[in-house]
């Protein structure tokens, strides 16, 4: 049994309607001065005034999924971290012939108020634990929303987005 991370930012995410995330060069969102990304992308989240911010996204779950589903997310900090940050997701996963017309099930969070060894423009990653209502069946489409969790996120600094995986354990 392997562990797999699928890459699950890119064409089939999109920027909630609030204005406070969207893509940019991470050259562009950070100012960084000796490291060259050229072009390569980021979601800059900035920090929640009021409201959850967030993208919206879809994946399909892999033929050889087993297991116990986590979302990986990493970025840059674009601050130097002394609060919490958080994030949450909510997901809804359908096969042929079930509506998607519905709400997205309770959400799933994490949140770090440790920052021991961090600071502004540090790598930083973090997982969420997915509890599906039902259990993630091989081949389903999942439809989440990704979000900065206003109720605790408590920083007053972006969070540069480079990466959001499905992890899973192949059968």
């Amino acid at each position: 049994m392997a562990t797999h991370d699928i890459p699950i930012l890119g064409a089939m995410t999109a920027p909630d309607a609030s204005g406070d995330v969207f893509f940019e060069p991470l050259e562009t969102a950070m100012t960084l001065g000796t490291a060259v990304f050229g072009n390569l992308l980021c979601a800059t989240m900035e920090f929640p005034t009021g409201a959850d911010i967030g993208i919206y996204g879809k994946f399909n779950i892999p033929q050889n999924y087993s297991g116990t589903p986590v979302l990986v997310i990493r970025g840059v900090l674009g601050g130097t971290p002394a609060s919490i940050l958080a994030f949450g997701v909510q997901q809804l996963s359908r096969a042929d012939s079930e509506a998607v017309d519905t709400v997205l099930e309770a959400q799933d969070l994490a949140n770090n108020s440790t920052w021991t060894g961090y600071a502004i423009e540090d790598m930083y990653e973090e997982t969420i634990t997915l509890t599906p209502a039902a259990a993630y069946v091989a081949g389903d489409e999942v439809l989440f929303f990704f979000f900065r969790d206003d109720s605790v996120d408590t920083t007053t600094f972006d969070f540069h987005l480079t990466g959001l995986f499905f992890r899973y354990n192949d059968a």
